[in-house]
């Protein structure tokens, strides 16, 4: 597994993630996240698809709720969003 830092991942971001070894990325040395290459989204197991599914929602509602966004105003956006690329 590779370590690079959030500066060395901007300066080598082709090279780094079209590898096929997985990146622990860090931040200030503390890890931040960690890129794992796959041949396909099917090759995923099931649980980190859905521990990844979990965790970017929570982070989705977080952000929502923070703007105070409602269900009717993300539907409505949404709606206008596809409307206009017809």
């Amino acid at each position: 597994m590779k370590l690079a830092g959030i500066r060395e991942i901007r300066a080598n971001t082709a090279a780094l993630l079209g590898g096929e070894e997985p990146v622990l990325v860090t931040r200030h040395g503390k890890v931040s996240g960690v890129y794992v290459p796959l041949a396909g989204a099917e090759s995923a197991p099931n649980d980190l698809r859905r521990e990844i599914a979990r965790v970017l929602g929570h982070h989705i509602s977080t952000q929502l709720d923070a703007r105070g966004a409602t269900e009717e105003e993300i539907q409505k956006d949404f709606d206008a969003f596809r409307r206009s690329r017809r």
